[in-house]
């Protein structure tokens, strides 16, 4: 039997393990729970081992667009998403994005799968760019948080230096302030690999078109690709039109072999376009609706007419590219 003592002990414990409960209880009902996966209105595919299914054109939401004026810069938006983009890709260095995006967002973000890149190096930047980058968007969590553009080596340590960006992802993800953590690169596959074995990335964002092809050249394609795909990692292609030095670039070279190009790469999941204007939003949209894989004999052929000129004039695009602030 317990003593006076004992008995006024074990019930104020009891009374702070309830009130101790409780508080986590608050803090647990608090913190933010992600709404449920949209759905598509164009063709679209399993996003690697997320559970999504995203649009096979996701709306790049960066260079010229960014650019524009507010209101036409919305309606192509938001026509985009009304004819079944369910995907939007945007940077806390893409200049005016996230504002405007942070525009219409409220009424689309149970509709929409939303991307955003941090750019800073500096682990005491990379955190208040990230709080920033909520607030301009005006939601509570992205879909994926990224690390924008992996260079090489020297990139890669200045990354994982202690309480650096990829401690800070994977701290984003743990306070539920992301569902994914990922990676874009354009340049280096050798350290974009390598910075998927030590930290596990559920999404990665890479240059495929009809120029990036061979195991010297960028090398995604050949290398990248199938350790993502057998790991289950969502990958978004960017760059299908080559920064504009491959679309028109030869006859063939049109919205939809470049766009059906990247798509039929095995591991791909979905095409990141930039979309300036209503036309170029409309032909992308008219493209992706329409996909077909195209065949093995068919891509080896588009390949080969890059070689040469095309191919030469994108890689050295390449390499002087920063697509980060």
């Amino acid at each position: 039997m317990l003593n006076r003592r004992q008995f006024v002990a074990a019930g104020a414990a009891a009374i702070g393990a309830a009130f101790t409960n409780s508080q986590l209880e608050a803090q647990d009902a608090g913190r933010q729970k992600f709404l449920p996966f949209p759905a598509s209105g164009l063709p679209s595919r399993k996003f690697g081992s997320t559970g999504a299914d995203v649009s096979l054109l996701t709306f790049g939401a960066g260079g010229a667009w960014a650019s524009m004026q507010q209101d036409t810069a919305l309606k192509v938006l938001t026509m985009a998403l009304e004819r079944g983009v369910n995907c939007i890709d945007t940077a806390y260095g893409y200049g005016r994005s996230e504002e405007l995006i942070g525009n219409i967002l409220p009424q689309w973000r149970d509709k929409v799968i939303l991307h955003t890149k941090v750019s800073a190096r500096d682990p005491k930047q990379w955190w208040s760019h990230f709080e920033t980058s909520l607030k301009r968007l005006n939601t509570d969590y992205v879909d994926t948080l990224m690390v924008h553009h992996l260079g090489g080596p020297e990139d890669l340590a200045k990354l994982e230096v202690k309480d650096g960006p990829f401690e800070m992802l994977h701290k984003a993800k743990e306070q539920k302030l992301c569902r994914w953590i990922g990676i874009s690169c354009h340049t280096d596959w050798k350290t974009l690999l390598e910075a998927h074995r030590r930290h596990k990335f559920d999404h990665a964002m890479i240059s495929l078109n009809v120029a990036t092809g061979g195991y010297t050249d960028l090398g995604f394609e050949e290398n990248a690709l199938p350790v993502f795909a057998g790991q289950g990692v969502a990958v978004t292609a960017m760059k299908a039109m080559g920064a504009g030095k491959i679309i028109n670039a030869h006859p063939e070279f049109d919205y939809k072999t470049c766009l059906g190009y990247s798509l039929s790469l095995p591991g791909v999941h979905s095409v990141t376009v930039t979309m300036p204007n209503l036309q170029h939003m409309t032909a992308d949209v008219e493209a992706v609706a329409s996909f077909k894989p195209l065949g093995r004999d068919k891509m080896k052929e588009l390949k080969a007419k890059a070689e040469g000129e095309v191919k030469e004039a994108f890689n050295n695009f390449m390499c002087t590219h920063v697509d980060r602030a």
